[in-house]
């Protein structure tokens, strides 16, 4: 097998753990590459760098290696450090393990990618949580091949009418099924006006928006089986722990 060498990569860290004693594995999405993860020597101490590979830092890194497993070899800073407090740093954790858990190894998505950026860069700024989110999670789903199609059924490929009421099976998509009104609260149940307004990528509205986010967790739900999102229980035990806070 070959070694090969990557130099000045545009990448993230999404996760690290310590790794023997004094290096690190480090998972990274990278712009060419895609997710891969590499063992950090030495990055252990801040004297040695460990600073740099933090979540939300934009960097350009190299690796070296012959086998699945490659080492770190540079990292510099290539941008500001995105800083992420609160609910946007629980937002920004959930796109990480998004891509940790959807994301192939050594996949490029280079406009995925792109749109990472994008979203990491709106919670830093302050701009709206939830449009940063489905963004992402639309663009996440079309470039694995479980793209949304929300403007005609699935099953008989009619348009979906402003005014109608419509069954969104993650598996099949939207479908014009008898709308039943004891149903109503069952979460697969979209007004054609919701889903016109997702489609658009429209969450100004909060109905819509609300509808965008159960519709999104449905669907990326289908795709992750029954483990559970680490981030969103982190989320739930800060939430429950600051209710009960003073």
């Amino acid at each position: 097998m070959t070694a090969i060498r990557v130099d000045a990569e545009p990448a993230f860290v999404l996760h690290r753990r310590p790794y023997r004693e004094t290096s690190q594995l480090v998972d990274l999405f990278s712009r060419h590459y895609g997710r891969l993860r590499v063992v950090a020597r030495g990055f252990r101490h801040p004297k040695s760098g460990g600073r740099l590979l933090e979540p939300f830092v934009p960097l350009l890194v190299g690796w070296s290696g012959k086998g699945e497993l490659k080492t770190l070899v540079a990292a510099e800073f290539s941008g500001r450090p995105l800083s992420l407090q609160g609910n946007r740093l629980f937002s920004g954790f959930y796109l990480n393990e998004l891509i940790l858990r959807l994301l192939a190894d050594h996949d490029p998505h280079g406009c995925l990618f792109d749109q990472y950026l994008a979203a990491i860069t709106s919670l830093a700024d302050n701009a709206g949580i939830e449009p940063a989110l489905r963004h992402f999670e639309r663009s996440l789903l079309e470039e694995i091949g479980y793209g949304l199609v929300l403007d005609h059924t699935g099953d008989s490929g009619i348009a979906v009418e402003a005014g109608n009421w419509y069954w969104f099976d993650p598996a099949t998509g939207v479908s014009s099924r008898e709308f039943v009104a004891t149903e109503r609260s069952q979460p697969n149940w979209f007004r054609g006006t919701e889903l016109l307004a997702i489609d658009a990528g429209d969450y100004a509205d909060g109905a819509n928006a609300k509808s965008a986010k159960r519709l999104m967790r449905l669907a990326i739900q289908n795709l992750l089986g029954d483990k559970p999102l680490r981030s969103r229980e982190l989320f739930s035990r800060d939430q429950t722990r600051n209710q009960e806070s003073p």
